[in-house]
């Protein structure tokens, strides 16, 4: 059922979940080893093995995607904890677990549903089509084949299968979800009105005793860090900005690589679908394809009637059997020869695949067309100015290492020898952190030659093809402001608090009043209706507390502090709940039995875990490990 398969809403969802969120399921995971050297050995589950080479390369794709969804707030030692050690093994030993259990079941999702869905993945779609070159730029951004990567959709789809069996059958029940839906959208009529610190700010004061006594005890709060000054210089394939493309370059580059510019050949076909079913044996179904076969041959003109009325692939069967356009490659094998194989007009079969027997007619074809040299004259410049700089930048690599290193007493030789312009950054702390000077670039700018002997740092990658070497041109020592310094920003300070105390004061004092049916200064605005699902121009706090009062005690009056310092007073005159229709039931229902899937997983998992039967071989790697003091200097 190929048009069927091509709009299957459930495996979409799958496909959908890989790659608009990188898993950080470790894939390949039957390709456990047997026959590990045991001292490399951090876990076992069942028979299997999880070595120290399973655990970094685990770590490794975790920070691949950590790097992919960060950018520039991604920091290269945010998995160095303990904690994210033995998160990470538990992990892998969770994807053992469910391993040996699809392994035990025969579980399996095969080959031609794994391509199908890569096919049809919007993320390698162009023009609505499938991509060979964007899928190609995918499998080489991740360093996978096509068969790897299969191999792992597969097995990640599996799974998924196995773990959504288990939260399918979680239940919400309908109290549960009626007492969430009243929560949600129980309705208060309010009126407000906003005590204001800022109208206390001329009435406080802060003497210099007051001042002094917190900066006695603040002392930290005024701590100026340790910091450095610094310049420094970047190696990278960006560095060599004049490479130019000879027009012998140009032509060579251009028939090397005729098939990247050309549109792939594309057939539209019809098909009808004769499907082996339960009701219907391999022979029957043959046999009604060949007599199908022979009323087409008889009358062409039936075929597109035949297809509505016999058709098993719905999808297409609308359109009399209809598959519009597609590249080779796109069907499974044995349909895709068949269409590939004739000429237009052709009626070809019974076509027999693992839907069916499929009757096929060649309705139309398009020709593959290459783009003139002219038309992809810059797109070549470009790749090729790209790739002769990267290899420039790997030849040049070592001679730049070796320069910061042995001229060590300036970065201007090596500017000089590359072109280099040498930036500067200052105030650069112990715990500076960015992409470009990142942990390893700031622990050896701490480093005694750097800081104290003032030498060049190594060169240090800081990303993919690109070296950083820096030198320290200036050390600031750690300090702390003085009194003086810091005087007006705390009298500031605590200014601003004794108003927010004051505000605070005087809307509990207003509340006190209209509870005792006094008069206030301030008047309430206009009234408003809020929820918790609807909460309008309110803040958070201000809904939270209209809710608070009984429902049979109002009207009230309550108040809330905001974060910005604002007294808000409310009075809260109504509550009204409603009553919930059978498709807000179901959804809050739906909701909440997402909500209880993913503990009936984890125990699910932890079950397995126990089945197998796991052991954390080293202590290191085990949850609320302590080091000694020896590990830790």
């Amino acid at each position: 059922m190929l048009q069927a398969f091509r709009t299957h809403k459930r495996w979409m969802m799958f496909i959908a979940m890989i790659f608009i969120i990188p898993s950080f399921v470790v894939t390949g995971i039957y390709s456990y080893n047997r026959m590990s050297d045991t001292e490399n050995d951090l876990a076992t589950v069942g028979d299997t093995s999880i070595t120290l080479m399973d655990f970094d390369n685990a770590k490794r794709q975790y920070l691949d995607n950590f790097r992919r969804q960060m950018g520039q707030s991604f920091k290269p030692n945010m998995l160095d904890s303990i904690e994210a050690r033995a998160s990470i093994l538990a992990a892998l030993i969770s994807d053992r677990a469910v391993a040996l259990e699809i392994a035990t079941e025969y579980m399996n999702v095969g080959e031609a549903d794994a391509i199908n869905l890569v096919k049809q993945a919007p993320a390698f779609q162009r023009d609505g089509k499938f991509s060979v070159e964007a899928y190609q730029q995918f499998l080489n951004s991740m360093g996978k084949t096509d068969e790897q990567f299969v191999l792992e959709l597969r097995q990640d789809l599996t799974r998924q299968m196995l773990l959504s069996s288990v939260s399918q059958s979680t239940l919400a029940s309908n109290t549960v979800a009626r007492r969430i839906h009243d929560l949600l959208t129980e309705e208060r009529t309010i009126r407000t009105f906003e005590v204001k610190p800022d109208a206390y700010l001329k009435s406080v004061s802060v003497t210099d005793d007051e001042t002094k006594a917190y900066y006695d005890a603040h002392k930290a709060q005024f701590a100026v860090p340790e910091s450095v000054d610094i310049e420094y210089v970047i190696l990278s394939p960006d560095s060599y900005k004049d490479i130019q493309a000879s027009e012998d370059d140009i032509k060579t580059f251009y028939e090397q690589n005729l098939q990247r510019f050309s549109t792939p050949e594309e057939r539209r076909a019809s098909h009808i679908l004769i499907a082996v079913t339960g009701e219907k044996s391999d022979a029957d179904a043959k046999k009604e394809a060949d007599e199908l076969m022979a009323q087409i041959k008889a009358d062409p003109k039936k075929f597109a009637q035949l297809a509505k009325e016999k058709s098993a692939d719905p999808g297409s069967a609308r359109q009399g059997g209809d598959l519009g356009f597609f590249q080779k490659g796109m069907m499974v094998p044995e349909f895709d020869s068949a269409v590939f194989g004739g000429k237009k007009g052709d009626l070809v079969g019974p076509v027999k695949t693992q839907f069916g027997y499929h009757i096929i007619r060649i309705d139309d074809i398009k020709a593959s067309q290459a783009k003139s040299l002219a038309q992809v004259r810059g797109e070549i410049e470009a790749l090729y100015k790209q790739q002769a700089a990267v290899r420039q930048f790997a030849e040049d690599a070592e001679t730049f290492s070796n320069m910061v290193y042995e001229q060590s007493e300036s970065l201007q030789p090596v500017a000089e020898r590359f072109n280099l312009k040498i930036q500067k950054a200052e105030n650069i702390t112990r715990d500076h952190e960015d992409q470009l000077l990142n942990p390893n670039v700031v622990e050896a700018l701490y480093s005694f030659d750097v800081l104290e002997d003032k030498r060049n740092s190594n060169a240090i990658e800081v990303a993919s093809n690109t070296l950083l070497a820096a030198r320290v041109t200036q050390h600031h020592r750690q300090t702390t402001k003085t009194f003086d310094e810091v005087k007006g920003a705390i009298q500031t300070s605590l200014k601003n608090t004794k108003a927010i105390e004051a505000a605070r004061a005087q809307g509990t004092a207003d509340i006190e009043k209209l509870k005792a049916k006094q008069s206030v200064s301030r008047a309430f605005g206009n009234k408003t209706v809020v929820s918790r699902e609807r909460p309008g121009a309110y803040a958070y706090e201000v809904v939270t507390a209209a809710l608070r009062p009984a429902a049979d005690k109002l009207p009230a009056y309550t108040g809330v502090q905001t974060p910005n310092g604002s007294y808000v007073v409310i009075e809260v005159l109504d509550s009204k709940k409603t009553e919930p229709s059978p498709e807000e039931l179901a959804m809050r229902k739906a909701e909440l039995a997402q909500l209880y899937s993913n503990p009936e997983q984890s125990a699910f998992i932890s079950g397995l875990e126990n089945k197998f039967g796991t052991q954390i071989l080293k202590d290191e790697y085990k949850p609320g490990y302590q080091p000694s003091e020896d590990e830790q200097h």
